[in-house]
């Protein structure tokens, strides 16, 4: 047997998550609020039809977004 380290990614388990609409905290306070399409090791996060919400409350809609992992703050259903 194979000696597996475990990622981020699996320790987050962020697998449960795809697929579903989720909300995303950055570490600059801003918010995502869309369905998660795909992540990777390192937590990057790709999500579909996504609302940005600002921390003065504007709102920005966007297609497709890519999140990288190391600015990802808190992930919630």
């Amino acid at each position: 047997m194979e000696n597996e380290t475990e990622t981020p990614a699996d320790i987050a388990g962020i697998k449960r998550f795809l697929n579903n609409v989720v909300k995303v905290t950055a570490k600059d306070g801003r918010k995502f609020r869309g369905k998660l399409t795909q992540h990777d090791e390192y937590m990057n996060l790709v999500m579909e039809d996504v609302e940005e919400v600002s921390k003065d409350g504007q709102v920005v809609k966007f297609k497709l977004i890519l999140l990288k992992g190391g600015n990802v703050s808190d992930i919630s259903i």
